[in-house]
């Protein structure tokens, strides 16, 4: 996930910051939006409404197909909330200001005229508002659009019938637990086989 770095990638450009404090501004930003059953196991970045868009958001990257497990089997928005709350905490922050941006009517009616909440969207149209974030003049919705999709695909390839679809298994004897541990502070222990030539 690179797109998701420290450098504080979606508060680019001039509006950056005052876009993403549409996020929870104005009456059309109080809408509601689609409202999920909780994961059993709790959630530890993204609240509720969070948990929502994102899940929406993964279900139009990833329908049904055969062969291929949806977005609601691999539970992307739940493994999503893990890689954030294994991250840094100000990328999460982050990540939750667009999440909730994305999901704002308001904010939708100021790109593209839309006063419904991304969530509750048809499929069409939820397809419409990410592709114009994609194509925006504002770096910081481009931006959000490139991180949003690289965390959705993250999460969505961790699951196992999700790699397992793509016909790539990881080669047996690639890990090696016996391999030196860097714990940081200092260079990096190199192993017997670092520096060879194959």
């Amino acid at each position: 996930m690179a797109s998701l770095s420290r450098r504080g990638l979606l508060k680019r450009g001039l509006l950056g910051g005052a876009v993403l404090a549409l996020g929870g501004s104005g009456l059309l930003a109080t809408r509601e939006g689609l409202s999920l059953p909780l994961p059993p196991e709790g959630l530890k970045v993204l609240g509720p409404r969070e948990y929502a868009t994102l899940q929406a958001l993964a279900r139009r990257a990833f329908p049904p197909r055969q062969g291929w497990p949806d977005a609601d089997t691999a539970r992307v928005a739940f493994t999503a909330d893990g890689l954030l709350a294994r991250g840094d905490p100000a990328v999460a922050k982050e990540v939750k200001q667009l999440l909730g941006l994305f999901e704002n009517a308001l904010a939708g009616f100021l790109v593209s005229g839309r006063v419904t909440p991304f969530s509750r969207l048809s499929p069409e149209a939820q397809d419409a508002a990410f592709d114009e974030w994609r194509d925006s003049p504002l770096v910081v919705l481009r931006t959000g659009h490139h991180a949003l999709r690289a965390l959705v695909y993250s999460a969505y390839y961790m699951h196992p019938a999700a790699s397992a679809a793509t016909g790539y298994f990881v080669p047996e004897g690639f890990h090696d637990p016996n391999a030196p541990v860097w714990k940081g502070d200092g260079p990096r222990p190199l192993s017997s086989k670092e520096g060879s030539t194959p």
